[in-house]
């Protein structure tokens, strides 16, 4: 009844105070409010609704293209039976270089204004119009926020809310207003794009404009981390933009975006932008291509190129990704192995604990060299080898699942190999550092199905880079997921909470073995999904002659040996009988999902339906999280429905060119990996690796609005 009262009151006081009452939202870095440019509106009058945000300072909100990576922001409206919005006006906006990433936003404050039509039969008297607003804001780091809000307005003779016209009008003052007379054509170039600009605005050459820039509407048309070098010539101009995935290989369609730069008026340099539409394969001008990227006097982001990636920006998105791995659920059997040993030898010298932690990163980071150098090369050769690659070969998975169902009996005390827990690596001297060096070769192999958030975008940049520059952030990656074990190993003290040694490690041994039998389990279900049955046998047939040689071998005796030899010949044969399976037919798995293809796509977008496709594999265990989580949920599963959105999964489990093409073109580094059609045409919406319910019910809202 209070907050009633009180809000009552404050809706009061603002009508009598000559404002529409707004219900403002304040979040940790934006303070989000809805604002009119109306108090009251006419029937039949088109005003204005904005989403307006003060932004803590140093952190951005995104355009509605936001670059490398980011969200745009959104606000959905709940209108009046009969009432009508339009498109959202953009003010023009600003470039963010992060590492390696080149974003497009806003900082300190933006308005987002929103046309709304009453309708001319609107009765008069006070109308409610509540509405919600979405946004991602970020500094070095990305906070989700959402809001919602509540405004009242008066049907009836239209009256002017001073303050929220202001904000309106400065933000139609910022946004683009037309081509201002500009022609644009785009064309592919000797592997690059060339945009030829010709217009009024572009007489008087370099005297009279500079800082040319273009933001596509569209992500995905250029490389937004990319300089635009530009020519200008009288009343013409040349920009050579680097290609983005969709104009790798053609320009196909026309592309609309704002195009941004400084004129010189009585003196001044002045902002302005125009919207323009580039003809596709249509050049406008033959001047010759700019020699460099011009220097600019600007000393803010105000919509020049981003400047040229920094090697060590790179390494350091690399290193957390790697720090980030450790809290994904692929590598938990891995690295509780290396926990187990860490706790084992809490009491042992000090010298010999950081000697086992270092050589554990050696594994870590010499196995990422390995499988990153193995990727290059396999590039390099004409291949489509994504990250995670090992583990299409049946053969591999297999092994692993061996090796994981060996290691479980190893810690239930079936057999024992030297003193060490972690002794995969054989009874030799120094048994303790072959078993750490394995511990972290097992831990990159089985990590490959995880795409951490920021991983993601590490490999994407490392798989474009020269070699060295490519091993270096495979490097960098080993080291984050190696260091917080290096840490602990350098400090003891940091365990000091755990109780002292006792019956109980040998407890955790034990226990220690069941994620390893359900790591086998996992992986006995990938080599279901990639060879169907016949794999599943032969699998199975391995465990049945490991067992068979665990057990021979515990007992004394030549002939228990020679028993033992010849179990261990049964599993490489059953080994190696997996190599020669066929891969099973591809299927959705799911009576809601179709099996993708590009044909596919096209004939559902060609309905005019959303499509939403899901890139995954039975290896990736980002993927099965998503599939049992996000887009397992009731809420998202009735957004699909309720919307109309087809859905298509393309099984990337086993080796698929096709697939791995489509990954490629998008500059994915494998999956998963997720695309959302809007309904009607458009480009896709690339949604991030680790999904949530609020992710994908903002993506179909998104896709069905546009």
């Amino acid at each position: 009844m209070l907050r009633a009262f009180f809000a009552g009151c404050l809706a009061v006081i603002a009508l009598a105070s000559g404002q529409a009452y707004a219900q403002a939202a304040s979040g940790p870095m934006v303070d989000a409010s809805l604002v009119s440019d109306r108090i009251s509106v006419a029937p039949g009058e088109t005003f204005h609704l904005a989403l307006h945000q003060e932004i803590t300072p140093h952190w951005h909100t995104y355009w509605r293209n936001p670059g490398d990576s980011g969200e745009a922001t959104r606000l959905y409206l709940d209108l009046p039976e009969g009432w009508s919005e339009g498109e959202m006006v953009w003010p023009a906006p600003r470039t963010y270089p992060l590492g390696p990433l080149t974003n497009y936003g806003y900082e300190n404050s933006v308005t987002l204004p929103v046309p709304v039509t009453v309708p001319a039969d609107a009765a008069p008297g006070p109308v409610t119009i509540t509405g919600e607003g979405t946004w991602l804001v970020c500094e070095d780091i990305c906070i989700p926020e959402d809001a919602t809000f509540e405004i009242e307005l008066e049907v009836g003779a239209s009256t002017v809310d001073p303050s929220g016209a202001r904000l309106i009008e400065a933000a139609y003052a910022a946004a683009p207003d037309g081509d201002h007379g500009f022609t644009a054509g785009l064309e592919l170039r000797d592997g690059g794009l060339v945009l030829t600009l010709a217009g009024d605005a572009l007489a008087g050459g370099e005297a009279s404009v500079r800082d040319l820039y273009f933001f596509p509407y569209d992500g995905g048309v250029i490389a937004h981390n990319a300089p635009q070098p530009y020519r200008l010539g009288e009343g013409e101009a040349r920009m050579d933009i680097a290609t983005g995935f969709l104009t790798r290989n053609a320009v196909n369609a026309d592309y609309a975006g704002v195009l941004a730069y400084e004129q010189r008026e009585n003196g001044n340099w002045v902002r302005r932008t125009a919207e323009i539409t580039a003809i596709a394969n249509e050049s406008l001008n033959a001047l010759p291509a700019p020699a460099a990227a011009p220097a600019s006097s600007l000393d803010d982001g105000t919509g020049r190129a981003a400047p040229a990636m920094g090697f060590w920006q790179a390494a350091l998105l690399a290193l957390v990704g790697g720090l980030i791995l450790n809290l994904m659920p692929c590598v938990f059997p891995i690295l509780s192995m290396k926990a187990l040993t860490i706790v084992q030898k809490r009491g042992a010298e000090r010298s010999e604990a950081r000697e086992l932690g270092l050589i554990f990163g050696a594994g870590v980071v010499l196995t990422f060299l390995a499988l990153g150098g193995v990727v290059l090369a396999l590039r390099a050769l004409g291949g489509m080898e994504v990250w995670g690659f090992q583990l299409q070969e049946p053969v591999v998975v297999a092994g692993l699942a061996a090796l994981m169902f060996l290691i479980g009996l190893n810690f239930l005390g079936f057999f024992e190999i030297g003193t060490s827990l972690q002794g995969v690596g054989g009874q030799v001297q120094g048994n303790d550092r072959a078993g750490a060096f394995l511990t972290g070769v097992l831990a990159v192999f089985v990590a490959a199905p995880c795409l951490a958030p920021v991983m993601a975008s590490a490999l994407a940049f490392a798989l474009a880079q020269p070699p060295l520059a490519s091993l270096t952030i495979f490097a960098f990656l080993g080291v984050g997921l190696a260091l917080p074990f290096v840490i602990v190993s350098f400090e003891p003290r940091l365990l000091a909470f755990l109780p002292r040694p006792g019956a109980w490690m040998e407890r955790f041994k034990q226990f220690l073995a069941f994620p390893m039998f359900a790591t086998a389990i996992w992986l006995i279900w990938v080599l279901s999904v990639q060879t169907g049955a016949q794999g599943v046998l032969w699998v199975l047939g391995l465990f049945l002659a490991i067992g068979f040689a665990v057990w021979a071998f515990r007992m004394p005796g030549l002939v228990s040996r020679v028993a033992g030899l010849a179990g261990v010949l049964l599993a490489a044969g059953a080994l190696w009988s997996t190599a020669g399976l066929e891969p099973a037919t591809a299927s959705a798995g799911n009576e809601e999902y179709e099996n993708w293809s590009p044909e596919r796509v096209e004939a559902l977008r060609s309905e005019g339906r959303a499509v939403f496709v899901d890139f995954t594999a039975a290896w990736c265990v980002t993927c099965q999280v998503n599939k049992l989580g996000a887009l397992a949920d009731g809420d998202v599963r009735d957004a699909f429905a309720r919307n109309d959105v087809a859905l298509l999964r393309a099984d990337f489990t086993n080796r698929d060119p096709v697939i791995a093409q489509v990954l490629a073109d998008y500059g994915a580094p494998g999956v998963p990996f997720y695309l959302m059609y809007p309904q009607g045409g458009g480009e896709p919406e690339i949604l991030p690796p680790l999904l949530t319910e609020a992710i994908m019910i903002r993506a179909v809202e998104t896709a069905v609005r546009e």
